[in-house]
Parts: C-alpha cells; structure tokens; sequence
C-alpha cells in the first residue's frame, strides 16, 4: 500500500515536468544536460562527491541510502557540507546517531521523483512562461523552483530558499543537485 502511494506521489508529481520531454539518461549523459552520467547510483556517487560528505553521512545514517542505490530515479536536492554547517548547534544535533529520524524527515523534503536536471527545471520555468514550478517531495510538501536572475532557487513549504550551488551530479538512477543552504528549517535541539 505505502508503495503503491510513493508511486502515485510520483506521478503526480512529475505532470508539471512531464511536457519538458523529461528522459532517463543514456550513457552519452542526460537527454536534457551537458552533465556527465556515470554507471554509479545515485547513492555512490554522492559518497564520493567533495563536499558532500555529510549529506552522504546522513544518507547512510537513516537507511535512505539504500533508496538511491536503487533502480527507481530519484533527484536529491542535496545540501552541501557548507550547508549542514551552517546550522550551527542545530546541525551538530540533527547529524547525532540518537535523531536520525529527525534526519531523515530533513532529507526527505529534499527528495524529488524522477530524473530531473536543471536543464529540465530551467524548461518547465520556461514552458510556464518564466514563472515557478512546483514539485512534490518524499516527504509530502512541496517545493518551488524559479529564477531569479541567474540564480536557481529551491523554496519550501516552510519558507527556507536556497539556491543551486555547483554542478549537478548525474548517476545511472538519479540527480544530485547541490544545495547552498538546508530547505527545511531546523529546531535548535536538531530533533
């Protein structure tokens, strides 16, 4: 039943996206990027990202690993190092082994469906004639992606933006897109 919902969350996701002739990438790279697509999952190519480590920490932690180490696509909207570090306290507390379920939660609003690039969210912007697109997360909430000027954002259902922040790490199932900040805010006890 719980999977039978994640995939209908898919679908429905994915119908702002569905016009930009979104593909799965080949081994030439993505349909829609100039990214370069290894044979790795998802999970493992995060593993050996520079300045992805915490992420990748925290992925493993919580057992989420094994989601993208899978054959579904998913894209990470993955906050950098920098990025956890920012949290200060509240970081330090939400990466401790005794709140991985506050954790995963995190990680969570930072999983979309499918195999998206930023080419491909820079071409629903587009098609919506230069106006935000919606996503729906892992979690449930939404995210809204738009420009402003050359910048990517990502905002949450709570407020928190950050933007785009390097290049986009493609794998065999999925699309890690760096982060510069943390998109779902963080209570001071982390938990």
């Amino acid at each position: 039943m719980r999977r039978q919902h994640l995939a209908l969350l898919a679908a429905v996701a994915l119908l702002p996206l569905a016009a930009c002739g979104q593909k799965k990438a080949d081994a030439d790279g993505p349909a829609s990027s100039n990214a370069k697509v290894s044979s790795g999952t998802l999970a493992g190519e995060i593993g050996n990202a520079a300045g992805m480590s915490t992420v990748a920490g925290a992925l493993k932690g919580t057992g989420l690993a094994g989601i993208l180490d899978g054959s579904a696509p998913y894209t990470l909207l993955a906050p950098d190092d920098d990025a956890f570090g920012a949290l200060g306290e509240a970081g330090a507390a939400l990466k401790a082994p005794e709140n991985s379920a506050a954790m995963a939660e995190v990680l969570k609003s930072h999983i979309l469906p499918g195999y998206l690039t930023v080419a491909d969210i820079d071409a629903a912007i587009k098609k919506a004639q230069g106006k935000p697109v919606k996503m729906t997360t892992m979690d449930g909430a939404e995210v809204t992606f738009a420009r402003k000027g050359e910048d990517l954002t990502v905002t949450a259902a709570d407020g928190s933006t950050a933007k785009v922040d390097g290049k986009e790490l493609a794998a065999s199932n999925g699309v890690a897109i760096p982060l510069d900040a943390v998109l779902k805010k963080v209570p001071k006890s982390g938990a």
